[in-house]
């Protein structure tokens, strides 16, 4: 038997407003949802009361069980849980550096490249590591038959002889033998190398008086000559003056002489003495430097008799 005062406890609106309170109570456990602009993707709704309708009954006084209000607790049901939206990241792709590399991946062709660089730039032998020769040598030690290497090589010698041609042309002969000389180191047994060895000889001074000496020996003995030099044609590095002493070079080596240069200055004597040793570029003259007057070279070797001639204008 109820008692009147509590049925107004469990009137059907006291029922509504328990539902709507615990919904509130559900909705207050859910975590926020992040403001971040991510793409967001929630699992499908579902119709569920939190409370199954199918549960509430509205029941009447004469049904309820005689209960104090301090025994009344609210429960949700266990089969209930709070629905939490789920957040898909987008996947997010992370830059992988590539690392790039100018090395070509072919060394033949990269050597072939600057070969023709240098050509271009007349780098024909020299400077050093930098020239079109020394990158065509790189090549033909990994590839001795390569085509190509072979023809720049061809290119080359070409290349010095117009260069010899021109250097005759403007009365250089000193610069046509180091043109000369150059082209024999890319390619010795060049067909090209004697016709240029003719036309150097063709423009080559010949000294014209001879310089009276000593007799004529059985045996060869120690000759020692000493060649006067005009300071003046020094100074003004003349060119006839300068195929003059090339030729003597030339003589003093096959002599296996010893030299002397002396000179007023310390100026002219280099001159005189860098003008002699271009003969050969492969092979430097022995010689010393003397400060003194008159100029002149003093050249000793063993002959039967005097091999070297005079300057003479």
């Amino acid at each position: 038997m109820t008692l009147p005062y509590l049925q107004p406890l469990f009137r059907p609106r006291a029922v509504i407003a328990v539902n709507v309170f615990l919904m509130l109570t559900a909705c207050a456990t859910q975590p926020p949802i992040s403001s971040e602009a991510v793409p967001v993707v929630n699992d499908q709704v579902v119709d569920r009361s939190l409370i199954p309708t199918s549960e509430l009954s509205l029941t009447t006084p004469s049904e309820l069980s005689l209960t104090t209000p301090s025994e009344l607790t609210l429960t949700t049901p266990s089969n209930i849980k709070p629905v939490v939206p789920v957040v898909s990241v987008a996947n997010k792709t992370t830059p992988v550096a590539v690392q790039s590399s100018n090395k070509p991946t072919d060394s033949i062709a990269f050597w072939l490249g600057e070969a023709g660089w240098a050509f271009e730039q007349d780098k024909l032998t020299t400077p050093t590591g930098e020239s079109a020769y020394y990158y065509l040598t790189r090549v033909l030690t990994k590839e001795p038959r390569n085509p190509q290497a072979l023809a720049a090589l061809e290119k080359i010698v070409q290349r010095y002889y117009e260069l010899l041609q021109a250097s005759l042309t403007n009365g250089k002969v000193q610069q046509a033998r180091v043109f000369l000389s150059r082209a024999k180191k890319v390619m010795p047994k060049h067909g090209q190398l004697t016709t240029m060895r003719k036309l150097i000889e063709s423009h080559a001074v010949k000294p014209q008086v001879a310089v009276g000496g000593g007799p004529e020996t059985a045996v060869p003995v120690m000759r020692n000559q000493k060649l006067l030099l005009p300071t003046t044609l020094i100074d003004q590095q003349d060119d006839r003056l300068a195929q003059w002493l090339v030729v003597v070079a030339q003589k003093a080596q096959n002599l296996q002489a010893t030299m002397l240069i002396v000179a007023p200055k310390d100026v002219q004597a280099r001159w005189v003495y860098q003008t002699m040793n271009s003969a050969d570029p492969e092979q430097r003259i022995r010689a010393n430097i003397k400060h003194s007057q008159p100029a002149r070279l003093e050249v000793n070797y063993l002959a039967r008799k005097d091999e070297l001639q005079a300057y003479s204008n």
